[in-house]
């Protein structure tokens, strides 16, 4: 049986995206339209058995038509083949107002070969190939269990321990059935979920230290009674507790979102089970737009444009998205030629930005023209790539600001700001 697994598919990002002129559309839109559309033709070229996506269809829950109308058509050569689809509701597919429905729901009403999971949940579905088991674990939503007084009570951390309690019940109870009535078919738990053990990007020594997702341990999931783990939620593609079984594979995302993820490979996992319910999996790389940071320091330079220059040059830049910081003394701001330097990034697709840092001033000395482009996130991201404290926990503090940022918006939007178990 062959099945493919991806996650974190994000439309309706448009940070450093230009206005395409052939669709009218942000250019961010079509890169990730792009890399959905390389999938599906991947799928249908290998002849998959089953798709399993693991939630994250859209930025956020409420996508606009357009965002809907380009996952639909993206979708639709699956469908229209009855390929099965499993979707598993992730964060950001989730309403967070009582009574409406997550995001992903109208896939399931318009056809059959949707399978949707809204909840912690285990089906049979039937492929082309035999029948593949799927236990569900969406992300959780905590706004049910507040309807107890008991539970409303307790603690944020209290709550997650909780939802960690309820999941792993779940879990060992579905992995005791297996036991009690074994199955000679693929059993494949798909979750969104973030595990403690999972690194959130390259040189990440640990999970996250700063955050407010329920976090899951790693032995919860790694049953020996499942085939195959398959998570969304984190972007990176990896392995947790590589070579031992199951495999718990992190598909990642299938574009970039921000420089967070620039050194990050972007694509999907393909799962090949054998007769003996061996697995082995491949990860096929997706054509993501190609994000470069540029970090220069010329303070120990007289002249420190050959320097910036030649640090330019050395990149390939063709079609990419690039950043550009400068470090200099206060004494070369007026060394530091910007048209020059725009010049030598004429190669590449969008120039997000170009930071001037000057030593001796404060860390509010920026040229302020320079950041009309960047967004909250990435302002932040610039300001921490210059604070030598705060380094370690770089991805650390974005991933909280992110979420502060969410719950803000849904806030502002008049919604319950909560993570959602049911």
């Amino acid at each position: 049986m062959k099945i493919l697994h991806t996650a974190d598919i994000h439309i309706g990002y448009k940070t450093h995206g230009v206005m395409d002129p052939k669709s009218g559309l942000n250019s961010r839109l079509g890169d990730f339209e792009r890399c959905f559309r390389y999938m599906v033709d991947h799928a249908v070229g290998e002849d998959v058995d089953l798709v399993l996506f693991c939630g994250d269809a859209y930025r956020d829950m409420n996508p606009s038509q357009t965002d809907q109308r380009i996952f639909a058509r993206c979708l639709k050569p699956l469908l229209d083949r009855g390929v099965p689809v499993v979707m598993v509701v992730g964060n950001h597919d989730h309403p967070y107002t009582f009574g409406k429905v997550n995001s992903m729901e109208i896939f399931s009403l318009f056809s059959d070969s949707v399978h949707l999971f809204r909840k912690p949940d285990s089906r049979d579905i039937m492929t082309k190939s035999g029948p593949v088991r799927i236990i569900g674990l969406p992300w959780p939503m905590t706004h049910v269990l507040r309807t107890s007084e008991e539970f409303a009570s307790l603690p944020k951390e209290e709550q997650h321990q909780k939802v960690h309690e309820i999941y792993s019940e779940f879990v060992s109870f579905e992995a005791e059935r297996l036991r009690k009535e074994p199955v000679d078919y693929p059993v494949i738990l798909a979750g969104h979920l973030h595990v403690d053990t999972a690194v959130m990007t390259e040189g990440s020594e640990r999970a996250v230290l700063v955050t407010r997702d329920p976090v899951f341990s790693l032995s919860m999931l790694k049953r020996p009674e499942f085939d195959y783990v398959a998570l969304g939620h984190i972007h990176k593609y990896q392995e947790l507790g590589e070579g031992e079984r199951p495999p718990v594979v992190y598909s990642g995302s299938i574009e970039r979102i921000s420089f967070a993820e620039a050194g990050q490979k972007k694509g999907f996992v393909v799962i090949d089970i054998s007769e003996k319910k061996k697995p082995e999996f491949r990860h096929i790389p997706t054509p993501a737009r190609t994000m470069v940071p540029i970090e220069v320091d010329v303070r120990g330079e007289d002249d420190p444009m050959p320097l910036l220059l030649e640090r330019i040059r050395h990149n390939n830049l063709e079609g990419a998205i690039v950043r550009v910081v400068i470090t200099c003394r206060g004494d070369q701001r007026g060394l530091v030629e910007m048209k020059a330097v725009r010049r030598a990034l004429h190669d590449s697709f969008v120039i997000a930005g170009i930071n001037l840092n000057i030593e001796q001033e404060a860390a509010r000395s920026r040229v302020p023209e320079l950041h009309r482009n960047l967004s909250t996130g990435e302002a932040l991201e610039m300001y921490i790539g210059h604070n030598k404290k705060l380094l370690p926990l770089k991805e650390h503090i974005l991933h909280a600001a992110r979420e502060l940022e969410e719950e803000f918006n849904k806030e502002s939007a008049g919604q319950e700001p909560e993570f959602p178990v049911e």
